[in-house]
């Protein structure tokens, strides 16, 4: 499976990461919607204050089209597209929820601080719902 996508790096103290992802999301899914986009976490730093996120899509050509002709340039964001290949489906682990309760999902359902993972997905709606897939790393 590949996703394909646009990166930034993001900071995560003090759960930052939250306002600054929000805000990627806006931006990107005021150009091409929130339909079949799909942010995926990945390359933490060794004392896990920055990790890799990239939004994007996986067999999806139309939405990548649309995506690629987001002029980023002229924004905060310093972006870097990239392919990515990931492990089948089947092997992650999903929760879902409200985007109000992120931080208590990921804290006490997903386990964030004491469970370790190479890749997150997220899918947001813009409603207000939101589906997150974990690969966890087997120890």
């Amino acid at each position: 499976m590949i996703f394909k996508g646009y990166k930034i790096r993001v900071r995560c103290i003090d759960w930052e990461q939250e306002s600054y992802l929000g805000a990627y999301w806006n931006f990107v899914s005021k150009h091409i919607g929130y339909t079949n986009l799909i942010g995926l976490g990945m390359n933490w730093s060794e004392d896990y204050l920055y990790f890799d996120y990239l939004l994007g899509v996986i067999d999806d050509e139309d939405t990548l089209e649309k995506l690629k002709q987001i002029d980023f340039k002229r924004t905060k964001y310093k972006v870097k597209y990239l392919e990515v290949e990931l492990p089948e489906l089947k092997e992650w682990k999903s929760f879902k929820g409200k985007e109000a309760n992120l931080r208590m999902i990921y804290e006490k359902d997903i386990d964030c601080n004491n469970m370790y993972y190479d890749y997150e997905l997220e899918y947001i709606d813009g409603k207000g719902n939101i589906e997150i897939k974990i690969h966890y790393i087997k120890q």
